[in-house]
């Protein structure tokens, strides 16, 4: 799941202006995920957008500079992801950029030109060469050079080549006065869906994500997410976003087919075209991180629990410390392969843990207590020593990370019942005996004891 996404997929769109400042200094994944967009992607009331860019009148200043427009009625998918991921903070490609604008366009274009690097049938092929064809991209070049990144200024003087050009504005400070790309800058400010930054420049020179790429267009293309029913039908879903992100809303607004009434200000989606995520309801890991998906309901369960297994606002399995959990999802990725099957998995884990520590004698804990997991396992993963209940502690999180609904146990074991802790998982109604602790004490002895999934015959097991 950490190939480099390539985007396959698009379709149409509409409207105008809607005031947003654009695109920041930070780099595409310095800003964080969750909460409120970045400073640098600031949405007004939608006082400045919404116009019908279609049905403009005729005067040569209503004409777009590439002498068409784009879509502004129907509200379809004009992006997707691939294998239910949207790679939101990957930067954007100029085959993706032809792509998106391709499936915007109000009518069909003559194909003029084509591109010597643009082999025929690629999925961008047609898109690629349409929009040259218009002038829109890579006017004047013989190569379309697919995969580099789109820059700031690029992929505005794309998008402002379908809108009618400004010259009502103040240029940004950092744009030359003979840069190429300069009118299309300037006019995007002067329809508002441009503004900058404080200093009054733009950077044009930065990449663009595919998360801010979307934000830009739904806004000046007066696209506005009716989070309401958003919440309530979950209509499409990418592993890789979640409700918490900035750009949630505005993903599955450009990724979803919906009939809708009202403005850009007052949006309402009336239905969607559902799409098949082919996932089936259950755990599910991806990108080293436990899921339970809901096939009915479209989504992974958030801030809520499946059984003995609670699930944060990401939809993640988490043991309740967020550095806790990082640490066992590093250990997961490290130690873990996607071809292994599940019990491979448990195996390696195991070993992980029996091997990985030094023991460290501390007092034991009453019989029967259970509320030392998180901070046992948290101490011995950070300073690497720890006694028996710490090593339980740590092998019982990675086993649920796996998804078993394994139990950790706080009792006796031997004929002087001393103190000690394991982990038991059931395998087809039988349960067994995880004991990472003492396996490792008796390596240490130089006795060979296999203690992963065993009956624990002979040793006294009380719990």
């Amino acid at each position: 799941m950490r190939k480099r996404f390539v985007h396959k997929s698009a379709a149409s769109l509409a409207a105008l202006a809607l005031s947003v400042a654009l695109f920041a200094v930070l780099s595409p994944t310095a800003y964080a995920d969750g909460g409120d967009p970045p400073d640098f992607l600031i949405v007004d009331d939608g006082s400045s957008g919404g116009e019908d860019i279609e049905n403009a009148g005729n005067t040569s200043m209503d004409i777009p500079s590439s002498g068409i427009t784009l879509i502004s009625k129907e509200h379809v998918a004009y992006i997707t992801g691939s294998e239910n991921v949207f790679a939101p903070n990957e930067n954007l490609t100029r085959a993706q950029t032809a792509q998106m604008l391709y499936r915007l366009l109000s009518k069909t274009v003559p194909i003029t030109k084509t591109f010597t690097d643009v082999p025929d049938g690629i999925w961008y092929a047609d898109a690629a060469n349409t929009l040259g064809s218009l002038g829109v991209l890579r006017p004047g070049k013989t190569t379309f050079q697919p995969d580099d990144e789109v820059t700031r200024a690029e992929f505005v003087r794309c998008v402002a080549q379908f809108f009618p050009l400004r010259e009502d504005a103040e240029q940004f400070a950092d744009v030359p006065a003979d840069s190429p790309d300069g009118p299309y800058l300037l006019s995007a400010r002067a329809w508002g869906w441009l503004a900058g930054f404080e200093d009054g420049t733009v950077r044009p020179e930065q990449p663009v994500t595919r998360a801010e790429a979307v934000a830009l267009l739904n806004r000046a293309l007066g696209r506005s997410p009716d989070k309401d029913y958003i919440d309530r039908a979950h209509p499409v879903f990418y592993w890789d976003i979640s409700p918490d992100n900035w750009y949630y809303y505005d993903v599955v607004e450009a990724s979803t087919s919906h009939e809708h009434t009202g403005n850009v200000v007052t949006e309402q989606w009336t239905s969607h075209s559902p799409a098949d995520t082919g996932i089936s309801t259950g755990f599910h890991h991806w990108d080293g991180w436990l899921y339970y998906f809901d096939s009915e309901k479209n989504d992974v369960v958030r801030s809520a629990s499946v059984g003995n297994f609670d699930f944060n606002e990401k939809g993640r399995f988490t043991s309740g410390s967020s550095e806790l959990d990082q640490l066992l999802h590093n250990i997961y990725i490290k130690q873990t392969r996607d071809s292994m099957t599940q019990e491979e998995k448990l195996r390696a884990l195991y070993v992980y843990t029996r091997d990985s520590f030094t023991y460290l004698r501390r007092p034991s804990y009453e019989f029967g207590v259970l509320d030392f997991m998180q901070t046992d396992a948290l101490d011995m993963l950070k300073t690497g020593y720890g006694n028996c209940y710490s090593y339980a502690a740590v092998f019982w999180y990675l086993s649920r990370w796996n998804g078993y609904d394994s139990r950790i146990i706080n009792g006796t074991v031997g004929q002087r019942k001393s103190p000690h802790s394991w982990v038991e998982i059931t395998f087809d109604g039988k349960s067994y005996i995880f004991d990472t602790e003492l396996e490792m004490a008796y390596i240490k002895k130089g006795e060979q004891i296999n203690m992963y999934k065993w009956t624990g015959a002979g040793f006294n097991y009380i719990k």
